[in-house]
């Protein structure tokens, strides 16, 4: 599925509120990070596989307890949220607190093993770096900034504290010398990442509100014709419901356009209330709405429908009480022209026009009666 499609399939969705310094993530971004912390958690894994292998069989005190236990913690982290046990932002915290401990102990200890004519830091200090980038990958901004300053001030302090009290006098130039090009490198890292992080924020920003509609929240009509034809392409079967609230001009005329809105925005709100998992909503055109759900029963989407219609009849929005819509709805087949499933969708809504409003038509009972 193309990104425009998730943009509103996570405006639509029933999903956890963002920070407030970030918009909405699509979920192209939420699988993207999903992928990523596998292929992150598989390649730490074997680093610290690795790096006892190299040292067998003198091995470093801290590096016999720590790396197995990091590694461990990490495959345990993925197993967790593969089973659904664990969230993603759970998984990913719990990464970067087992990794940053980590490797802020190592750079800690480092210091008591280096030797007076040691010049430089060890390896594990190149893995910073790894942090540095990460955190801004999985957190907006603002928090990643903060997540990553944190980690470079105690950082700074460890060097510090080790360079005026632990390292041998003949030996603290050259390592004040490689504790500053670390820290300064976190520093920069901390700043390029901060500013593109920012740069992201705003890029999804203007990529969610070209495809959402500004007054009801919901996915505009641009954003669900490319969500169906994201379904099509990938031989996916729905059912597709539209429906058009009755006599919503008569609201306008009497009541005036404000409360106009306020009715189409306390639609919105109804049918993201009712929407079923993996389902996406639009406004598909004034005060047309489009539901897109994964394929439904008969039994399903007419109970799913009449306790919308029940919600919108028993809502009042500001001084109009309530409101009803016609429902027409299709099923498409895999790989169907989406416009044709409109089509039908848009005749049985109309068939309900015709017969007295306020009701639901399923034009596609041979393909939704059964179960």
């Amino acid at each position: 599925m193309d990104a425009p499609a998730f943009c509103l399939q996570a405006r639509a969705a029933v999903m956890p509120r963002p920070a407030a310094d970030a918009p909405p993530e699509p979920a192209a971004w939420r699988t993207t990070q999903r992928r990523m912390f596998a292929w992150l958690v598989g390649l730490a894994s074997l680093a610290c596989g690795a790096a006892l292998w190299m040292q067998a069989p003198s091995f470093d005190p801290l590096d016999r307890v720590a790396l197995p236990a990091l590694g461990l913690g990490l495959l345990g982290l993925q197993g967790l949220l593969s089973l659904g046990v664990l969230q993603l932002p759970g998984a990913i915290r719990g990464a970067f607190i087992g990794a940053g401990a980590y490797l802020l102990l190592a750079l800690n200890h480092q210091f008591s093993v280096l030797t007076p004519a040691s010049r430089t830091l060890m390896e594990n200090t190149y893995w910073f770096a790894v942090l540095y980038v990460a955190v801004f990958l999985v957190y907006p901004p603002r928090r990643a900034t903060w997540l990553s300053g944190s980690l470079l001030l105690v950082s700074a302090a460890v060097c510090g504290l080790n360079l005026l009290l632990t390292v041998p006098a003949e030996a603290r130039g050259d390592l004040t010398g490689a504790s500053l090009q670390f820290l300064l490198v976190g520093a920069v890292l901390t700043i390029l990442q901060a500013t593109l992080g920012a740069q992201r924020t705003q890029l999804l920003a203007s990529h969610a509100a070209a495809y959402s509609d500004a007054l009801t929240g919901l996915g505009n009509r641009r954003a669900a014709e490319e969500h169906l034809a994201a379904l099509t392409a990938r031989g996916a079967t729905y059912t597709l419901v539209l429906f058009d609230l009755d006599h919503f001009k008569r609201v306008n005329d009497l009541h005036g356009h404000g409360a106009g809105d306020l009715v189409l925005r306390g639609v919105g709100r109804a049918v993201q209330a009712h929407l079923p998992g993996g389902g996406v909503a639009a406004r598909w055109g004034g005060e047309e709405f489009m539901l897109i759900l994964p394929e439904q029963r008969d039994r399903q989407v007419r109970a799913l429908l009449d306790t919308l219609r029940a919600d919108l009849r028993g809502a009042r929005y500001g001084t109009v009480d309530g409101v009803t819509a016609c429902f027409g709805v299709a099923t498409a087949q895999a790989g169907e022209d989406p416009e044709a499933v409109v089509a039908r969708a848009d005749a049985a809504m109309y068939r309900v026009k015709r017969q007295g409003r306020n009701d639901v038509y399923l034009a596609d009972l041979r393909h939704t009666q059964f179960g």
